[in-house]
């Protein structure tokens, strides 16, 4: 009877130890879940963040424009044009770089999808502004275009504060 008084204390025991054991693993799975989510979602938020920035600081290019629009001089005015689009062209990369990083690491389609609009618009300023230097689009298109672009700024941000909230 002893005998077996003991070897059951020793199998509930190894039987206890094997359940702390899992229940440890456990624990600590869930807890580096938690973790890596977390982890997401802060590179997720410095990436809409950086996109953000980047497509604002597109925009302090875009309030120039105007003043190089109202130019009368049309030679000038298609010189001071290259020009400016000189400067977009720097700006861009960045700003490219930064749609990039949320397409690939963006969590939903409508997110990505408003900043593939942002994006877009931004790449059709930028050829009307060359239509424009070239005399062959009128120059109030360019308002029409940047409406657009600021229009596909606040779907973006909509977009993202509606991922954020699920």
């Amino acid at each position: 009877m002893a005998a077996l008084t003991g070897a059951t204390a020793v199998l509930a025991s190894w039987v206890t130890s094997r359940g702390h054991t899992r229940a440890a693993q456990l624990q600590a799975e869930v807890a580096a879940a938690a973790q890596r989510e977390a982890r997401r979602h802060e590179l997720t938020r410095s990436s809409y963040l950086a996109f953000i920035e980047q497509a604002h600081l597109m925009g302090v290019e875009y309030r120039q424009t105007p003043a190089i629009l109202n130019i009368n001089d049309r030679e000038r005015r298609r010189t001071v044009l290259e020009e400016h689009r000189g400067q977009l062209r720097v700006a861009f990369g960045p700003f490219r770089h930064s749609y990039q990083v949320v397409a690939l690491d963006g969590r939903s389609a409508a997110t990505i999808e408003a900043s593939d609009r942002v994006f877009a618009t931004s790449g059709r300023i930028y050829k009307t502004l060359g239509a424009i230097a070239a005399g062959s689009r009128d120059p109030r298109v360019f308002f029409t275009d940047l409406h657009d672009y600021w229009s596909a700024i606040g779907e973006f941000v909509t977009a993202v504060r509606l991922e954020q909230s699920q």
